[in-house]
């Protein structure tokens, strides 16, 4: 039976006939035109910081430089400082992501396992929040990071303005608690019965067997972070402390000494490769991650 389905949408019966085989090669004609789709900005990107500044405006569909110039790159990444604006960023993406998951994952086990009162009114809440454009809070959070109440803080120009409003993230928890409420209860009655304590059970039990949904919200927060660029722009003014999507902005746009198109694009490039990575490396992970969701929810 398994061989009959080995081809997706179509049996094996199925591409026997005329008609099978032409929706096979439809269907392949469509997908390849969409990965086209999908990676000819990428590949646009990296082949003008090769070109020189004429040849980005020359017109046509010349993707490739006729001599390639690598230095374009180097040059990019000494102008533009990338190495100290990629440190920045890692600190700011790995900070935020270690906190949206430690309250994802705390809310959503205590949600879904400890029952509180008013739970499904809490979650409620949670998902509200989906329904309200980000950009329409973002003074009264930016007031409030200025001036922290009851503290009397300011959070400006400190990786925590960043890390604070990043812990709380409605979809993972709601990602979340639907993945715990999955795990059989038998192991979480048979950890109760041996004297575990729920912050135990949460520990030994219910974050190894999260394992795959973890991996999936890192992917996704990671990229998400990376490519933030509203907050970090108003809460780090300092350019030492600026994460390459702000400090790229500001050097690109410098009017007194503006840089060649092609050391631009290089930037550019740069700017974008590790969240590529990420999403090429852990793709199986992610596939992976995505389909024990699917089966245990």
């Amino acid at each position: 039976m398994s061989d009959s389905w080995d081809r997706g949408i179509l049996t094996t019966l199925e591409l026997r006939t005329a008609m099978g085989r032409g929706v096979y090669i439809l269907f392949l004609v469509i997908l390849v035109l969409l990965a086209i789709t999908v990676l000819f900005p990428f590949l646009f990107a990296f082949s003008s910081g090769l070109k020189s500044s004429t040849e980005i405006y020359k017109g046509g569909l010349a993707i490739f430089p006729a001599v390639p110039q690598w230095e374009n790159y180097t040059q990019a990444m000494l102008k533009f400082n990338i190495l100290e604006q990629f440190k920045n960023s890692f600190i700011i993406v790995i900070g935020g992501l270690i906190f949206q998951l430690t309250v994802s994952t705390l809310a959503a086990y205590s949600l879904a396992r400890l029952k509180p009162f008013g739970g499904r009114y809490i979650l409620w809440g949670f998902l509200v929040t989906l329904m309200i454009p980000s950009i329409s809070y973002i003074i009264p959070l930016y007031t409030t990071l200025v001036k922290l109440p009851i503290l009397n803080i300011s959070l400006l120009n400190n990786f925590l303005g960043l890390w604070l409003p990043y812990a709380v993230n409605a979809v993972a928890i709601f990602l979340m608690k639907t993945f715990f409420e999955s795990i059989p209860s038998d192991l979480f009655d048979a950890a109760k019965v041996d004297g575990a304590s729920a912050l135990r059970t949460f520990w030994s039990i219910a974050l190894p067997l999260s394992r795959p949904i973890l991996i999936v919200l890192v992917i996704v927060g990671f990229l998400a972070l990376w490519k933030d660029f509203l907050l970090p722009l108003l809460v780090l003014p300092d350019p030492k402390l600026q994460p390459i999507t702000v400090r790229l902005f500001y050097m690109l746009n410098v009017k007194s000494a503006p840089s060649p198109l092609n050391i631009q694009m290089a930037a550019s490039f740069l700017a974008l490769l590790p969240p590529l990575l990420i999403a090429i490396v852990l793709q199986g992970y992610l596939k992976r991650g995505i389909s024990a969701g699917a089966v245990r929810g």
